[in-house]
């Protein structure tokens, strides 16, 4: 398959699909918060939310529910009614996908939005990666040349063209995409927010896969590599080619102005109570992504 396009969309692969799944629960209210309470230690759902009083009851216990079954944190018994709630190896090797969800949230904010903390920052990035059209669609338009319409959705299977047109009105409402010419002749193209998404997914996928990336270098070729490169394609190990970054005119990416960007970035996530200092890991990733 070409570099320049990628023609499978989200729900016709398997792997595609569980990189879908992930980003719903994910992008769940609060589940943000839940996970970075609990790189501090196990504690209990009581102990959690007298720590981060901001959270409703209500959802956190939905949130745990959710987590837990993506096997992103573990309840044990202990006791009694106490349930402890802990990271599992998979949801403290989450810390790069955080991070690098927070980086393309800072550097691309929702359009009319003065101010967001880190937490909602991340969660709405990964909400946008759990719409079944956000895939298939930025895949369609990475090549070079605007797509009209009825050959961006030319892939799609009945029941995601009926949603395709308002989901495409979204992400152009979010910046992902932009159209151009008259009502009837509308041509499509990614934007370079769009594309830049890009490599939120690849650290997803491959957190997915399990192929973490905690503290290792980058390697040629992956959503980590492409943050120093003007051109670079953002691979799913499970998939291959997803989105491509062209060195093009119409989507330039500066190299030095991601690269500054991504190298600032620590994960600030700021809570109603004093956070403790951020785990090595996560300050680790941080730095992986100097590429």
């Amino acid at each position: 398959m070409s570099t320049a396009t990628a023609v499978l969309p989200a729900t016709s692969n398997p792997s595609t699909s569980s990189v879908q799944r992930a980003a719903e629960v994910l992008s769940i209210r609060w589940a943000t918060r839940i996970v970075h309470a609990l790189r501090q230690g196990t504690t209990t759902s009581g102990d959690l939310l007298a720590g981060d009083p901001v959270i409703p009851v209500s959802s956190a216990y939905s949130a745990v529910r959710a987590l837990a079954g993506a096997d992103v944190i573990t309840r044990t018994p202990s006791g009694g009614a106490r349930i402890d709630l802990a990271l599992s190896a998979k949801g403290r090797a989450l810390a790069p996908v955080h991070a690098s969800a927070l980086a393309w949230a800072e550097r691309y904010p929702r359009p009319g939005v003065e101010a967001e903390e880190a937490p909602e920052m991340i969660e709405e990035t990964l909400g946008l990666l759990a719409s079944s059209h956000t895939v298939p669609l930025l895949s369609e338009l990475a090549g070079s040349a605007p797509r009209p319409y009825p050959h961006l959705v030319s892939s799609l299977n009945a029941r995601e063209k009926a949603a395709a047109y308002q989901r495409l009105v979204a992400l152009e409402e979010r910046g992902l995409v932009t159209r151009s010419g008259t009502r009837r002749t509308y041509q499509w193209s990614a934007t370079e927010a769009g594309l830049a998404i890009g490599r939120v997914y690849g650290d997803l996928a491959a957190w997915t896969s399990g192929v973490h990336t905690t503290s290792a270098p980058a390697k040629p070729g992956t959503a980590l590599a492409a943050a120093g490169r003007a051109a670079a394609v953002v691979q799913s190990p499970a998939q291959g080619d997803l989105f491509s970054e062209l060195q093009s005119a119409e989507h330039p990416v500066s190299a030095r102005a991601a690269a500054a960007d991504l190298r600032s970035i620590t994960l600030r996530i700021t809570f109603s109570h004093a956070p403790a200092p951020q785990p090595a890991p996560l300050l680790a990733a941080a730095s992986a992504h100097r590429r």
